[in-house]
């Protein structure tokens, strides 16, 4: 007898009892990793180790925050060092797409570091409340996004790459809108002037900005036949996949 690509009869012939235990124990674990639900329970502990690195961010105790802090946050010296020394090294697997994707982080980048310094410049947040932080952070946020897929098709940035990109961050986007509405209406945040709730959100989107990062190659490979053709862009070459 053979189920999934296991002999059963030849195990018992030649392993006898365990010889079938065994072969019921490598049925069982492929049934399982097969399984629908397996796979995204798969995808589900992904997402938890996004998650529970995000929230380790928000964690630590910086309850001697000051206004210098915010306005120099790593988060500003992190987006520099990726558009002007990580970004144009990186290499994806065709020269025309190292142009496109190198061109998308670049924009993206740009995009999130000019919202966030407006953001913290301003320095409104030092006057509000628990739900006008969040509509305020939730607001800007969105105003990133449009800005960065605006710019992104301005630049000819193919419409399936800025789809595609959008696809993987949406799930940690929402993440992220999540976790900064627990901090804003959290007591172990409060401060004065909002900083350490402010410090903390800029923590939590570093985070979702490198991950962003080193996705960028995983959705990049998961793009096969939308760019065949002998399309151009910036001196790189899409070759024409067979």
């Amino acid at each position: 007898m053979i189920m999934m690509g296991i002999d059963f009869t030849y195990l018992s012939d030649n392993y006898g009892t365990w010889g079938i235990v065994i072969g019921v124990i490598v049925f069982i674990i492929t049934s399982m990793i097969k399984s629908d639900a397996i796979i995204k329970l798969f995808a589900k502990l992904s997402d938890g180790v996004i998650e529970w690195f995000i929230k380790k961010r928000t964690s630590e105790d910086y309850h001697n925050v000051h206004e210098s802090d915010i306005l120099n946050h790593d988060i500003f010296n992190y987006i520099d060092f990726w558009i002007y020394s990580k970004v144009p090294t990186y290499k994806f697997s065709t020269e025309y797409r190292t142009i496109i994707f190198r061109r998308y982080l670049t924009i993206y980048l740009r995009c999130y570091k000019k919202g966030l310094q407006e953001f913290v410049k301003s320095g409104e947040y030092k006057k509000m409340d628990q739900s006008e932080l969040w509509k305020n952070f939730l607001s800007m946020t969105n105003i990133i996004v449009r800005d960065y897929e605006i710019e992104s098709k301005e630049r000819g940035i193919p419409d399936i790459v800025i789809n595609k990109m959008k696809a993987k961050n949406n799930d940690t986007i929402q993440l992220t809108i999540d976790l900064i509405s627990n901090v804003s209406n959290s007591q172990f945040y409060e401060s004065d002037d909002n900083l350490l709730k402010v410090y903390s959100i800029l923590n939590i989107i570093l985070s979702v900005l490198e991950n962003t990062i080193s996705n960028s190659e995983v959705v990049c490979n998961s793009i096969n036949g939308q760019l065949s053709g002998l399309t151009t862009f910036d001196g790189g070459k899409e070759i024409k996949e067979p």
